[in-house]
């Protein structure tokens, strides 16, 4: 993970061939109707949204704190 301008940061993760190239259809096909201004917008919405799920599934509605700790690599155990 690495540090670029204005407080934002550039992250790496693997997902399927399937699921990029039907996310970036997706893209391709509703970034004007959605006001997209570029598909890192379009991924950190859809992030954004799985994060206010989780914390209002499993946090009460409440944000999680932010951490700069690094996370443990691989799946968790009995996943």
């Amino acid at each position: 993970m690495s540090r670029a301008s204005h407080g934002r940061t550039t992250i790496t993760f693997y997902l399927s061939d399937n699921l990029r190239n039907r996310a970036r259809a997706a893209y391709r096909s509703t970034s004007f109707h959605e006001k997209d201004a570029s598909w890192s917008e379009m991924l950190t919405k859809a992030l954004l949204a799985e994060v206010e799920r989780r914390e209002r599934a499993h946090n009460s509605g409440q944000r999680f704190p932010g951490s700069e700790e690094p996370l443990n690599p691989g799946r968790p155990i009995g996943y």
